[in-house]
């Protein structure tokens, strides 16, 4: 058993295997833009990395194909840091040529960072044998303002295969009322296929949060399958500690929309307008007693939507698009999809063998006190497990009046 010293190095741990990951991600499900994965390794390694304790950090290629590898043969915990990493970072460039950089970046953002370096010389800033192409590539990649896509030069863009991309949004709908009368706002999570406009997940709630996001994309994946990519909101449902561990497991690349950027989540925003203008808004929500019931009457809608001609399909319909694609789609085995959805959290056992989890007390073994452990639980607490060692040890609440019957051993 392995046992980690304080809750601020597990957390950092995993933010360090989560950094590790998103690197290889692109290589892993073969979504990379160059020419070849070693290339692929050169490029990103050819800048600055923004480590998750805040430093910059660079590595070699075969750090990173080191990575990869590692994942292929141990999965996302062998990405966990074994030793820690010594710091350091290249300052080569002085304050006024950094100023220099950015104005004429911000001047004119499509200038690369080869006619940077190119005009920096012309213009005597600098010397070609002082200063590397690399050195300004660099600075130019520490600074995430100068990485966005400008809103105007966003193009329409669809995936090439079934599951190359999911996108995953809420938005509101109408009321329904409890028992007493009182009006409940309701949310539906939906999911669309990029490539084939195929819903593959949909659920709605009383809340807009993780847990609910969480369960809906799992629905979607056990259905239809794993996606390589997940094309998100920035919101906290979809920007949390437990959805980048649960895509690390299940080998899909998280990628977050831009703050402000709705445009660049045309096709899930396109199907909300749908839902609403063709289902929600000519559709009495004061029969509904509660969220199942809507997702019930909802399901009929999917269906019909999935089976329609699509004009962007070419009159197709996005369940023919989806499955004629059939060979793309990566499937999980149902009992490893339930585990992968478990959250993770790192809690130390008391002297009494027993550690809280979401205010609940439960009973762990006498050989785990004082020790930190891994804990994998459904949100709802209804199954609690200590993960040691590739294996799940079932735990349980500690029921009051049964423990204090419990006789302990008292310490010699």
């Amino acid at each position: 058993m392995v046992i980690m010293n304080n809750s601020k190095k597990d957390d950092l741990d995993t933010k360090i295997a989560l950094f590790r990951y998103e690197l290889i991600v692109p290589v892993l499900n073969r979504t990379y833009p160059d020419r070849s994965a070693l290339q692929y390794f050169k490029r990103i390694a050819s800048a600055p990395l923004k480590y998750p304790d805040g430093t910059s950090k660079e590595y070699s290629f075969q750090t990173i194909r080191y990575w990869y590898d590692t994942y292929q043969k141990e999965g996302f915990s062998g990405l966990m840091p074994k030793t820690r990493n010594d710091k350091g970072r290249s300052r080569k460039l002085n304050k006024t040529l950094k100023n220099k950089i950015i104005e004429m970046k911000q001047t004119n953002p499509r200038m690369t960072a080869t006619s940077i370096y190119l005009k920096l010389i012309e213009d005597g800033n600098i010397l070609k044998k002082d200063i590397s192409l690399s050195t300004i590539t660099r600075f130019i990649a520490s600074k995430p303002e100068f990485n966005h896509i400008p809103v105007e030069d966003m193009r329409a863009f669809e995936m090439e295969h079934t599951n190359d991309m999911w996108q995953l949004d809420t938005t509101y709908c109408s009321y329904i009322k409890d028992s007493r009368g009182h009006k409940l706002r309701t949310y539906l999570i939906m999911i669309i296929d990029d490539h084939s406009r195929m819903i593959v997940g949909y659920g709605f709630f009383l809340e807009d949060n993780a847990v609910n996001v969480q369960t809906v994309l799992k629905r979607a994946i056990s259905k239809y399958g794993v996606p390589k990519r997940l094309y998100a909101d920035n919101g906290k449902p979809y920007k949390n500690e437990q959805l980048p561990i649960i895509c690390a497991q299940l080998q899909i690349q998280i990628i977050h929309a831009q703050v402000y950027h709705g445009n660049s989540k045309g096709k899930i925003e396109r199907s909300f307008k749908s839902v609403k203008e063709q289902w929600m808004y000519n559709t009495d929500f004061d029969q509904f007693k509660n969220t199942e019931d809507i997702d019930s009457a909802f399901a009929l809608y999917v269906n019909k939507k999935n089976n329609s001609p699509h004009a962007s399909l070419n009159g197709n319909t996005p369940v023919n698009v989806f499955m004629d694609d059939e060979s793309s789609i990566r499937r999980v085995e149902p009992e490893r999809l339930e585990k992968i959805f478990y959250h993770t959290a790192t809690r130390k056992v008391a002297n009494d063998a027993t550690i809280r989890l979401n205010t609940k007390v439960f009973e762990t073994k006498q050989e785990y006190v004082g020790s930190r452990i891994t804990i994998k639980y459904k949100p709802d607490l209804s199954e609690v497990y200590i993960f040691d060692d590739d294996s799940y040890i079932k735990i349980s609440e500690v029921k009051k009046v049964d423990n204090s019957k419990i006789k302990r051993k008292r310490p010699l």
